[in-house]
């Protein structure tokens, strides 16, 4: 199981710029697949997931998908934690929500959430 957020933004991220920007634990260990760029504690065990960005263009998108309205275009950005490590939803919900500051945007789910 994961814990997924979603960063709904108005600028196309990079990815590792962003990961350089949020304050990562010492010892994690990065690498690249298809489509996502993961994270791993010095174990080996993936902590998190952040896929490849994709655009949405369709007006609603966004309202009908999560509940919560934002401008069109948006750039979508899906990171998932490993649900049952405290850790992996910290750097995750970090990760969003550095994405929604530096890249303007929102956060799925709230932070009340």
């Amino acid at each position: 199981m994961s814990r997924e957020f979603v960063a709904l933004i108005r600028t196309r991220p990079e990815i590792p710029h962003l990961l350089e920007l949020v304050e990562l634990p010492h010892g994690l260990q990065m690498g690249t697949r298809a489509g996502a760029i993961e994270l791993f504690d010095e174990n080996g065990h993936m902590l998190v997931a952040i896929r490849d960005p994709f655009l949405v263009q369709v007006p609603g998108e966004s309202e009908r998908l999560l509940g919560i309205a934002t401008a069109t275009p948006a750039w979508w950005v899906e990171i998932q934690a490993a649900a049952t490590n405290s850790l992996a939803i910290e750097i995750a919900e970090r990760c969003a929500r550095t994405a929604a500051d530096l890249y303007g945007g929102t956060v799925w789910p709230p932070a009340d959430q």
